[in-house]
């Protein structure tokens, strides 16, 4: 597929502390193969300051609550107790609705998921200027539940956007958040809120919403790729840690991005990934440390 050498105007991560060690890895990537003007990632305010530390020196790191602080209370009042744990998974598909908000009218912005590695150089806009779509395969019935209240709008592509990114015109968010605002005559966090059955397990996808709308209102603006890209990373790789330049390199000739979710994990871990990780890179670090110490 041809595709236009234009940068994103701004890539979009949200992270927190727990998964920085995939962060560490999956950051470099983001940097090396997607060309943004910007690259932000959005923590919880009292983890900025590792972040700082341990991240690309491109990426802006940004403390949470700048988005947050709007909903962050109604959120968990509204999720009753049986569902309080997923108070996280809700708040940061929140925040990276707030952050693209966040933009110019007129930018490009890629929500991109922390986990995920681009592991071959990446473009999402077509020669033509239509924005690209990866595909996937999840088909949860609540998103559209909760879709077809907010937009009245049913699925139309055979496909799921739940594909570890998404990319967006600021002005169709701007449009879409518009519409049920004038819809339910609430600010548009409040309508979106107003419409999630929180009392059904995980009842709101940002990307399926998004893609659900942008399909039947910008169907001449959009294409979709077929291009191949891998959830289970972990399984592949025992650990993201084990993802090394060269290995991308092999992998990338099958895949454009793995990603590495924190609920998929190799077992046994311990012989699996705990003995390789220190062995291989672990205790090889360490001594690297220590010979550049000493120079």
């Amino acid at each position: 597929m041809p595709y236009k050498t234009t940068s994103i105007n701004k890539l979009i991560s949200v992270c927190c502390l727990k998964d920085i060690e995939a962060w560490e890895i999956t950051s470099r990537f983001m940097i090396q193969n997607i060309l943004a003007d910007e690259y932000q990632v959005i923590v919880p305010d009292n983890e900025v300051s590792e972040f700082t530390k341990r991240s690309p020196q491109q990426f802006q790191i940004i403390g949470e609550s700048r988005y947050t602080d709007q909903f962050r209370t109604q959120l968990l009042k509204l999720l009753p107790e049986n569902r309080k744990s997923q108070f996280g998974w809700y708040l940061q598909q929140f925040i990276k609705l707030l952050a693209a908000k966040d933009s110019p009218p007129e930018a490009i912005v890629l929500i991109w998921d922390a986990d995920t590695a681009p592991i071959k150089k990446l473009e999402f806009i077509s020669l033509d200027g239509k924005l690209i779509y990866y595909k996937s395969t999840e088909n949860h019935a609540p998103y559209f539940e909760t879709i077809l209240k907010l937009t009245g709008l049913s699925k139309i592509v055979s496909f799921s956007f739940i594909a570890q990114c998404f990319p967006i015109k600021v002005l169709w968010l701007n449009e879409f958040c518009a519409e049920f605002e004038k819809k339910f005559q609430l600010p548009w966090v409040n309508a979106l809120l107003s419409q999630i059955n929180f009392d059904a397990p995980n009842s709101f996808s940002e990307y399926e919403t998004l893609g659900t709308y942008i399909s039947h209102h910008h169907a001449n603006e959009i294409i979709y790729t077929d291009q191949p890209w891998w959830r289970l990373g972990n399984t592949l790789l025992n650990h993201v840690a084990f993802l090394s330049p060269k290995k991308a390199r092999e992998l990338s000739t099958q895949y454009d991005f793995i990603s590495f979710e924190k609920w998929e994990r190799a077992k046994p871990y311990f012989f699996k990934v705990s003995l390789p990780y220190f062995f291989k890179i672990y205790l090889p670090s360490l001594i690297q440390k220590n010979v550049n110490r000493n120079v």
